[in-house]
């Protein structure tokens, strides 16, 4: 008799048989997206055995969120990543609604992974498990079961685990919505990564001065960087949009100082990571160079997600580039890691007024852009403007045909705009602001498919590159 998580990997390869070799025109060339089926957060992001790990939130049966698993992919540069077998599925009784989110950390020699197995119930009741899982070198993944119940004081959304090491112990982050249906993010401290005891409530309404009526707070990442910590949180509230209410999907951080004790995170005021349509759900972990490395899930679990085009083609969603953080000037700055440079061909000098760039998978630099106003047409759903209020994305919604706009405020000096098939990342004054968004354009889309129009009344100067596809 076949076991459940052999009966749920037979059913991810008879899904893969089923996928048709044809011509799709919004497949990244070097982001990292799902061979068919869903992609949404990283998860379990490490430098292990001499390679980068991706894990990632999967359902490989469809194209919609369901009882997530968890796939796997390694890399050498973080450009070229390789496929592995499925890593976790959700065939125990403790997770049967999905493997969500989690991370990793190497301890001698064996990745401990760990992640949040969700259960729901009748009646629209659950309850979350924080869960441990190991991967040794060679070997597949292993489930070593529940770690840490539901803690009391809390709803059914605990989730999210984000373990790391300090000094002689381990420690763990939730985000969690407590009974008065408030968003907080908890600590949790460990010796043998079994054993864990409350620390304490890190972050969330009524705590360090800081009054939120936000219900949730998922994704937390807690990390020191540089002489402070950083707290990167996903937020969940709801809007008032023409008399409807909507979900939030925003991401922010916070620069403070996390008492290892008490638990207690004294920290400023917040700051959103991301100013474009499609970014969520971070996750960060330092590789072996000691440098601080981010990926983002580029997409939203919002209502236009159904629309996508990819869908057609049996697969949605992808990864962001590798991003390097750091602090400066009392801002996280984020900036595509230096490997990215190897893809760089066919080199040319950006000048004049009006310039047209052809590249499906290129590279834009521009300098000396203070003061000055501008149109970037990546493609006819979507279009980037610069002027005195800063910086404005303009994308055709899929599902209405409107166009929304999404802005960062300041004064742009610099711009770095990394783009593929379906995707454009901007980075503003070298990283104080990012923009991420995914667009779709067709073959009606003529006049702008496949790279850059830029129109100013000041002469621009810069840098242009194809980027090449990674060496497998």
């Amino acid at each position: 008799m076949l076991s459940a998580d052999q009966i749920y990997i037979n059913n991810v390869l008879a899904k893969s048989l089923n996928q048709k070799d044809t011509y799709d025109p919004y497949r990244p060339l070097w982001h990292f997206s799902p061979q068919f089926g869903l992609l949404n957060d990283p998860n379990g992001l490490a430098h292990f055995n001499g390679e980068f790990h991706l894990f990632y939130q999967w359902n490989p049966l469809a194209c919609e969120h369901g009882a997530k698993a968890w796939g796997h992919a390694t890399s050498k540069d973080l450009l070229s990543w390789q496929h592995q077998p499925l890593a976790l599925a959700p065939t125990q009784d403790f997770e049967t609604h999905g493997c969500y989110s989690g991370s990793a950390i190497e301890v001698d020699g064996v990745l401990e992974l760990f992640y949040t197995g969700n259960v729901k119930f009748e009646g629209g009741d659950r309850t979350a498990y924080q869960c441990r899982a190991t991967l040794e070198s060679g070997s597949q993944v292993e489930k070593k079961g529940i770690v840490l119940e539901l803690p009391s004081g809390y709803s059914g959304h605990v989730r999210d685990p984000k373990v790391w090491k300090h000094a002689d112990h381990y420690y763990m982050v939730l985000g969690a919505e407590d009974l008065d249906y408030k968003g907080k993010v908890i600590a949790y401290r460990s010796t043998d990564l079994n054993n864990w005891q409350l620390v304490g409530e890190v972050f969330g309404d009524g705590l360090n001065g800081l009054n939120s009526d936000d219900f949730m707070l998922e994704c937390p990442d807690l990390f020191p960087l540089q002489d402070q910590h950083v707290l990167v949180s996903c937020p969940k509230n709801w809007i008032d949009v023409d008399g409807r209410k909507v979900e939030t999907f925003d991401v922010t951080y916070h620069l403070g100082d996390f008492d290892y004790q008490t638990g207690s995170f004294g920290h400023g005021e917040g700051t959103l990571m991301d100013h474009g349509f499609d970014f969520y759900a971070p996750q960060t972990f330092e590789d072996d160079a000691g440098r601080r490395i981010l990926f983002g899930w580029m997409g939203k679990p919002d209502e236009f997600e159904p629309y996508q085009p990819t869908i057609a083609h049996g697969w949605i969603h992808q990864m962001t580039c590798a991003r390097e953080l750091i602090i400066q000037d009392g801002k996280l700055k984020q900036a595509p890691v230096s490997e990215i440079k190897q893809m760089r061909a066919g080199a040319k000098e950006v000048s004049g007024s009006q310039v047209v760039l052809s590249g499906v998978s290129s590279e834009l630099e521009l300098n000396e852009l203070l003061g000055k106003q501008l149109s970037i047409k990546v493609s006819a759903d979507l279009e980037i403007l610069v002027d005195g209020n800063g910086l404005t994305t303009h994308r055709r919604n899929l599902k209405t045909g409107e166009i929304q706009s999404l802005v960062w405020q300041g004064e742009v000096e610099q711009l770095q705009l990394l783009r593929d098939a379906s995707s454009i990342e901007v980075f503003i004054n070298r990283g104080e602001g990012v923009a991420t968004s995914r667009f779709f354009e067709t073959e009606q889309d003529a006049e702008y498919v496949g790279g850059f129009k830029l129109e100013s009344e000041s002469l621009l100067s810069g840098q242009f590159w194809q980027l090449r596809a990674p060496q497998s």
